[in-house]
């Protein structure tokens, strides 16, 4: 079942509480970008939603505009390439598509999240952490899902479109997924799709919170739809991160979702850097959203 049907019934329940009519996709035309186009094109589709590129240009004065333009593309090379992309999009994927250059003051990360005010969902490629500074303080998608709280799906370089069979959902430990669980089960009611239904901490549990973890289980597995495959795991390490990469590789995840929420400190600092970590190591899709 392709990706895209998950995603529609995902993104149209409770999550966001109305359609996805409008993804936001910027773009700078590097490779990591042009995957992210092309992905978002595939999701539009199902969701009979319209496309908005967005070209970003930063500006300290305006009069840098005109010195940056002997180093850049001019702004008519510039809107002819998404020109040219729209078009192509509506002729093969039937979507509208649409285009917009902007020159801002303020970062890039601030420029799409303006932006993603008037959009449903960013869709967005990530070709990881290019340096030392990224990999410490987050790379440019980090950023843009913490300025944000539309719902961003993150494509590595290198992802093509693909059906999707696993889809795990990471919570934290303080976090009662019961209430997403619900939400899930919209999606795998039409679908043959397994859910995997992960509980990540840092530290082994003792026994009074493996007896709350065995409670917490039973009441995710009587969310269960007969006929539907679905599990409770447990992931333990220092390095979460880490081990959720392992475990989607070795239970053939298709796509991991995380929420990304206002917490107290500690748990902000941890969600922030799991959340961190993964839009550089991940080679899936992860989908990333505010709750």
């Amino acid at each position: 079942m392709p990706l895209p049907h998950v995603l529609y019934f995902f993104f149209t329940y409770k999550m966001n509480q109305k359609p996805i009519k409008t993804i936001l996709c910027p773009t700078d035309f590097s490779e990591a970008s042009e995957f992210g186009l092309d992905y978002a094109a595939h999701v539009a589709k199902l969701f009979f939603a319209d496309i908005r590129l967005v070209y970003v240009r930063t500006s300290i004065w305006p009069e840098a505009i005109q010195l940056s333009q002997n180093a850049q593309e001019s702004e008519e090379d510039i809107s002819d390439r998404l020109s040219t992309f729209c078009r192509e999009t509506a002729e093969e994927f039937g979507v509208n598509c649409a285009y917009q250059t902007l020159t801002t003051t303020n970062t890039v990360e601030e420029a799409i999240a303006e932006q993603a005010k008037e959009c449903d969902m960013i869709v967005m490629g990530t070709n990881g952490a290019n340096d030392n500074y990224q990999y410490l303080f987050g790379n440019n998608t980090f950023h843009v899902i913490q300025k944000t709280k539309c719902p961003v799906l993150v494509i590595p370089t290198g992802y093509l479109f693909k059906s999707i069979h696993t889809l795990v959902y990471a919570h934290h430990p303080d976090t009662n997924p019961i209430f997403l669980i619900d939400q899930l089960k919209t999606i795998i009611e039409p679908l043959n799709v397994a859910v995997k239904v992960v509980h990540v901490s840092e530290e082994s549990p003792s026994t009074t919170t493996k007896h709350r973890l065995e409670i917490l289980r039973e009441a995710v597995m009587a969310r269960k739809l007969k006929g539907k495959e679905w599990s409770f795991d447990s992931l333990y390490s220092q390095d979460v991160a880490w081990a959720l990469d392992h475990y989607m590789k070795n239970h053939n995840g298709d796509i991991l979702a995380l929420s990304f929420h206002h917490r107290q400190l500690l748990e902000k600092l941890f969600t922030q850097d799991v959340v961190k970590q993964m839009t550089m190591i991940a080679e899936y899709p992860v989908l990333i959203f505010w709750h």
